[in-house]
């Protein structure tokens, strides 16, 4: 039987299958949903029930985060793991056909799947604007990777598809983009070396339809919700702003991240550079890498999720070096060691946190007793309970505020359902300037903001062993 490359089209199927087995919306999972998860799934369900994105709730990622988690949840939560497993698929289609650029069949096959270990490590929760972004990014090193290859100019496919990444990239979260900036300045200056008016014009066409068949659905959503302002004041305030002051903790998780990424990822780009010093461009490889780390190495938080561009980046740098990886014996089992290692640890970090039994009792009570009384024309609000409930090795339970907003019924009181960090002075003034404009019949919250609704007339309904309070409104 003839070998293709679409020979191996269902075994990365498989791997994504298997890969995403640990993931807490599988009809196995254990509901402790990651906290993104949590927050896009409760601004789905209200879009379905005729809130408005940015102005009734308020989340900082882009519009297509949530016009793709309205469509996913029409399936229910299986929707989107399955859209995970897809997400997953498409990137190791392209680190497959990135890898055949370098390497054949089989090899292509196991850097690919080589590649999807190591892609777990910075997204144990998935879900992230960066998770969706993913294939996007890795269609843009691979476009790389055979521009530098044959040095001929991009196809209107090519640039199509390269906007349109950029495109999904600013419609999730910019930051993804980081990659794909000294990409497009490369192919740009490959222009200006050789131009050609009939090039600039197909690059030009291109551009267009790329970032129109993105930014046209997109905007024609924003303009049915009416929320264009909103939408700028939140997504720019929120992305041009620290989230909040890094620990040690949280420095010693990103150097390690870091680390993890960048060492092996300098490893191969050293051997390609020994390898192909004479085609004269290696140098920009370099430049690419240091650019994509700079631009998402916890310049904010040390969230791995930050590093999604980098991940893009490393498989191009190991495709680049799998010729010499593969003559050397001992580079050879260091990079099938270090991989499998890295794979098999997160894998089971992350069964141990989706798999594992985990008890959202609390939870449903709460909720269910709630919901009894309320319907869904009526306000709620849920403060930050969560400092009473942080994550342990024991009781990974840290998401309950935002697991809670999934059972309850009605709407939230204020649009900022889940006070995030860097909420502004001004936005935490609006905030309760709402919450005492429309008076909640139910707040859920701890002693830091009990004395507040006291305040306001509220009575404490139930006192949870001290964890938490129930109040209502006389």
């Amino acid at each position: 039987m003839k070998i293709t490359d679409r020979s191996y089209w269902w075994l990365l199927g498989l791997l994504a299958i298997v890969l995403q087995i640990p993931h807490s919306m599988a009809p196995w999972g254990n509901g402790n949903y990651p906290t993104d998860i949590c927050v896009y799934l409760n601004c789905a369900e209200w879009l379905q029930d005729g809130l408005v994105m940015y102005r009734d709730m308020f989340d900082h990622k882009g519009p297509l985060v949530y016009m793709i988690y309205e469509a996913v949840m029409l399936m229910g939560p299986i929707g989107v793991w399955l859209f995970d497993i897809l997400l997953l698929y498409l990137s190791l289609i392209l680190v497959y056909y990135m890898a055949r650029l370098f390497a054949e069949h089989r090899d292509a096959l196991l850097i690919a799947a080589l590649t999807g270990c190591y892609i777990q490590f910075p997204f144990t929760d998935e879900g992230s604007p960066e998770w969706l972004a993913m294939p996007g990014c890795i269609y843009c090193c691979y476009l790389l990777a055979k521009r530098l290859k044959d040095q001929a100019s991009c196809s209107l496919g090519d640039i199509t598809f390269f906007s349109a990444a950029v495109a999904v990239c600013l419609c999730t979260k910019s930051n993804t983009c980081a990659g794909m900036i000294p990409i497009a300045g490369y192919i740009v200056w490959q222009l200006i070396r050789h131009f050609d008016w009939r090039v600039l014009g197909r690059y030009c066409l291109g551009v267009v339809l790329g970032l129109g068949l993105v930014l046209v659905p997109v905007g024609l959503w924003i303009a049915w919700q009416g929320n264009g302002q909103e939408l700028i004041d939140a997504y720019w305030t929120f992305n041009t702003s620290a989230y909040g002051p890094m620990t040690t903790a949280k420095r010693i998780i990103g150097y390690v991240t870091i680390s993890l990424i960048c060492i092996p990822g300098f490893y191969a780009y050293g051997i390609y550079c020994q390898r192909a010093k004479k085609d004269g461009e290696w140098w920009f490889i370099s430049v690419l890498f240091f650019f994509t780390v700079l631009m998402n190495a916890y310049l904010k938080n040390s969230y791995p999720h930050y590093i999604a561009p980098c991940m893009a980046v490393f498989a191009l740098l190991l495709c680049m070096a799998w010729p010499t990886i593969r003559e050397l014996r001992v580079l050879y089992i260091i990079t099938l060691a270090l991989f499998i290692t890295v794979g098999i640890g997160v894998f089971g970090a992350r069964a141990y946190l989706r798999l594992t039994p985990f008890d959202i009792t609390r939870d449903e009570q709460t909720a269910a007793y709630i919901n009894a009384q309320t319907d869904q024309t009526d306000y709620i609000m849920v403060c930050d309970v969560d400092s009473r409930s942080r994550w342990s090795a024991v009781n990974p339970n840290y998401s309950f505020v935002y697991r809670l907003w999934l059972l309850l019924d009605a709407k939230p009181a204020s649009p900022y359902f889940y006070l995030p960090p860097s909420i502004t002075p001004q936005m935490r003034a609006r905030s309760w300037e709402l919450i005492t404009q429309r008076m909640p019949k139910w707040v859920v919250c701890t002693d830091d903001h009990k004395a507040d609704y006291i305040g306001l007339g509220y009575i404490v309904d139930k006192d949870l062993h001290n964890d938490f309070y129930i109040l209502r409104k006389p």
